[in-house]
């Protein structure tokens, strides 16, 4: 093969090591043996001044770590760091050859091991961190070959550095997104057109565990009611043709597990503005919010007794229809008839603004905090 050939090859290797830690070292050795070189180090320093990446090709380890625990300080090839960034520097550009092999880091740690000079170059160096390459060479100095072989590979080296620190903040990025999603109390489902499931947070997890109100079926949402879930896929499928995502408007959804439980759902379109870079991430085209219609009874019922003035009684009558059901079961649970909860009820609808029970659900999950405390 053509060194033209094997260079464009390595380059291909590199741009993977950037996509793939462990394949650093194997890429290292083919970069120090096309060089021409005995050995070589790869180390990527974060702002916090810990290694993100750090690999050493044709260095007994024991070497490595004397280097680290001893010779650092001493080597003269640190001076690259004050170099421009790019440049090939090697040891005669920081030292006299004559004084250099009279240093205790040339008798005592380079020369044992054959070596003779170093091609030293800065990648990259901001605030987010320095990287810096180191190939060594025996017999000999820096040569022509090995500064030929170098300088066509280094462009491609820092480039590849940036690469790997972008893909670095991004997921960092999803880190925190995934950990924020998990802290709502809120189920959040991300969805592709087909209404795949392509992220789900800790809410929703234990929503299609229990499978009373959604499920997944071969990684398809499925919601427990036929006429929610048919409006669900029109609402997903459209995003297919932009009809949705004109109005990037939110779809309201009551929905009613087998128990006869309540849920809400709304679900959004993440098709427009600043929402697609977010969907991006995902694989996503909407995010469906689902919350219990249960809420915190420490909090919530003083705050809605005085906003609505509700009487005591009333009150009891909303709570009990929100958290068991329909009114024939709270009027047993109140121990009443079922025409005075009626009574009640058409009160609470006038104080409220609401017309029937699924609005008061509606209204109830509004006063639940989204986040978990």
């Amino acid at each position: 093969m053509e060194l033209n050939e094997k260079l464009l090859s390595l380059v291909a290797d590199i741009y993977d090591a950037a996509l793939d830690d462990s394949r650093w070292s194997s890429t290292l050795r083919c970069i120090v043996d096309m060089a021409g070189g005995q050995s070589g180090g790869l180390v990527r320093i974060g702002a916090a001044g810990e290694a993100v990446i750090a690999h050493a090709v044709g260095v007994e380890p024991a070497y490595v770590q004397s280097y680290i625990e001893t010779y650092e300080p001493f080597d003269p090839s640190r001076s690259v760091l004050h170099a421009p960034v790019g440049e090939i520097q090697t040891i005669r550009d920081w030292v006299d050859v004559d004084e250099f092999r009279t240093t205790m880091f040339y008798n005592e740690w380079t020369r044992p091991q054959g070596l003779e000079d170093a091609a030293n170059i800065l990648l990259d160096k901001s605030a987010e961190g320095i990287s810096r390459l180191s190939i060594m060479k025996a017999g000999g100095p820096v040569d022509r070959r090995m500064y030929q072989v170098i300088s066509h590979l280094t462009p491609h080296l820092q480039r590849a550095m940036i690469v790997r620190q972008k893909l670095q903040q991004q997921n960092a990025l999803e880190t925190i997104s995934v950990r924020t999603l998990d802290a709502l109390r809120t189920a959040v489902v991300l969805l592709d057109a087909e209404a795949h499931i392509t992220h789900a947070n800790a809410g929703a997890r234990d929503i299609l565990e229990e499978a009373e109100i959604l499920r997944s079926v071969r990684g398809r949402l499925v919601t427990s009611d036929p006429n929610a879930d048919r409006v669900l896929r029109q609402a997903l499928a459209s995003t297919v043709v932009g009809d949705w995502a004109m109005t990037s408007a939110s779809i309201s959804l009551h929905l009613t597990a087998r128990d006869g439980s309540h849920c809400v759902a709304h679900l959004l379109p993440l098709t427009a503005g600043r929402r697609q870079s977010f969907a991006a991430s995902y694989g996503a085209c909407a995010v469906l919010f689902v919350s219990k219609a249960a809420f915190d009874t420490s909090l919530a019922p003083d705050l809605i007794r005085k906003l609505f003035k509700l009487t005591p009684t009333e009150l009891r009558v909303l709570l009990s229809i929100v958290e068991i059901g329909g009114v024939p079961d709270v009027a047993r649970s109140m121990g009443t008839a079922e025409s005075t909860i009626k009574t009640h009820l058409a009160r609470i609808f006038a104080k409220t603004g609401t017309k029937r029970q699924a609005d008061l659900v509606r209204l109830m999950a509004a006063f639940t905090p989204p986040i978990k405390i």
